[in-house]
């Protein structure tokens, strides 16, 4: 087991995974979702392979923030705007970040609604011009 599986299994172990189950047949599997979700601004932004993995970064993002109740969703946003806009980054950086976070919020709300998952781990690759996406989600308890 190499190291970033091991990082993949503690996160899915902190979260109360004790290993992974398929995905059932009446749901979408995540991969799809956060590609459906992506779409618009991969097709409208995503012309470098750089962007493209940027614009899935922080599908993911908006996806896991919107998982969150509304009330912890602004310190969420802090750490994930820390994470993806560097120290130095402007106001506009921020800007952006935040409006594809929301975005991808409104069209979760109105595509997928009932779908109460988080993304725990996720890998891109972006080769020969395809953008393959690999997911590794867990259902969120409904007592949150």
């Amino acid at each position: 087991m190499t190291s970033k599986d091991k990082e993949r299994w503690e996160r899915l172990a902190a979260l109360g995974v004790k290993g992974e189950i398929p995905t059932p047949e009446n749901e979408p599997k995540m991969s799809a979702v956060i590609l459906q979700l992506a779409e618009p601004l991969l097709k409208q932004h995503g012309k470098t392979a750089e962007r493209a993995e940027a614009i899935i970064s922080l599908t993911i993002a908006g996806w896991n923030k919107s998982m969150v109740p509304p009330d912890k969703q602004p310190s969420i946003e802090k750490d994930l705007i820390d994470r993806f806009v560097p120290k130095d980054g402007s106001a506009e950086d921020t800007g952006v970040a935040i409006q594809l976070m929301d975005f991808v919020a409104e069209r979760r709300a109105k595509l997928f609604p009932d779908l109460r998952k988080i993304v725990v781990d996720y890998e891109v690759d972006i080769s020969g011009g395809r953008l393959t996406l690999n997911v590794t989600s867990a259902p969120i308890p409904e007592h949150r």
